[in-house]
């Protein structure tokens, strides 16, 4: 669980960072930019949470066979 919370954070700062980069040298407008870093966050949170509903529902079936 600890891993899909890092590799989440982790693409969300390199998200965030290439996002903020375009902004400053004027690629994207800071309303566009805006729209894609909610669109694509939102994808990586629910992602991120989906994955982990798989790993525990994976773990709960080896624990109940034990």
């Amino acid at each position: 669980m600890k891993q899909i919370i890092t590799i989440c954070a982790l693409l969300l700062v390199l998200l965030i960072a290439g996002v903020g980069s375009m902004v400053i040298f004027d690629v994207m407008s800071m309303e566009s930019a805006q729209s894609v870093v909610l669109k694509f966050g939102g994808a990586i949170v629910l992602l991120g949470v989906c994955s982990a509903l798989v790993m525990m529902l994976m773990d709960g079936g080896k624990g109940s066979r034990d």
